[in-house]
């Protein structure tokens, strides 16, 4: 499904969520990134079977931004980026040790209930990005929603002070808990012109107010 892998030169935070990624798409491979260069990659991933290549910036220590690739050996290509405003690593939640899914079973993307438009816009686009599938949350369970799909890894789309969060579930190892990494999300851009952006959402609400 995903290759995994960072920019050049990761610091050790960047480096573990990585492999808190790696934990929670199903048959994903977080891999060392040395020096190969980005042509390197893409051909690692054609060569394992994988469809997206995700690559981990960092800034100042932390994951700054998420960029996914589609996967081919002519028709590769950018198809958006995820700008983050901060994480939450799987050990910080409190799960240590979880092991990899090494076995295929869909990715599921869905939200939080009551959440607004945004959030079910990037839910969508999140699916488009790892090559999941989006699932209408309407009143069902998370539970309810993992059975049906015969899969244990959901993520969902929460509400956020600073806008917007992914979360992620695993049911073979919490049936009533997260098991996280918690992503909290700045910006979204897709390759298309699809965009979403925490500040400017801010400033039409604060517009729409004071008109």
């Amino acid at each position: 499904m995903m290759l995994i892998t960072t920019s050049h030169r990761p610091t050790r935070r960047t480096r573990s969520f990585g492999h808190d990624l790696e934990k929670v798409f199903p048959n994903a491979l977080y891999l060392t990134r040395g020096k190969k260069t980005l042509q390197d990659l893409l051909m690692e991933a054609y060569d394992r079977g994988y469809e997206r290549l995700l690559i981990i910036n960092v800034w100042k220590g932390n994951p700054l931004k998420m960029t996914f690739i589609k996967v081919s050996p002519t028709d590769w290509g950018y198809l958006g980026y995820l700008y983050l405003h901060g994480i939450k690593l799987q050990r910080e939640i409190g799960f240590r040790n979880i092991r990899p899914i090494r076995e295929e079973m869909p990715f599921i993307v869905t939200m939080a209930k009551r959440v607004g438009i945004d959030h079910v816009a990037f839910a969508q686009v999140f699916a488009e990005l790892t090559g999941g599938k989006f699932v209408p949350r309407g009143d069902r369970s998370l539970q309810t929603i993992a059975d049906k799909n015969s899969t244990d890894v959901l993520s969902v789309v929460e509400r956020h002070p600073r806008g917007m969060a992914l979360n992620f579930y695993r049911f073979d190892i919490s049936r009533e808990q997260a098991v996280g990494p918690l992503i909290s999300l700045k910006i979204w851009i897709m390759e298309d012109g699809r965009r979403w952006d925490y500040k400017e959402r801010i400033g039409v609400r604060k517009r729409e107010v004071h008109e």
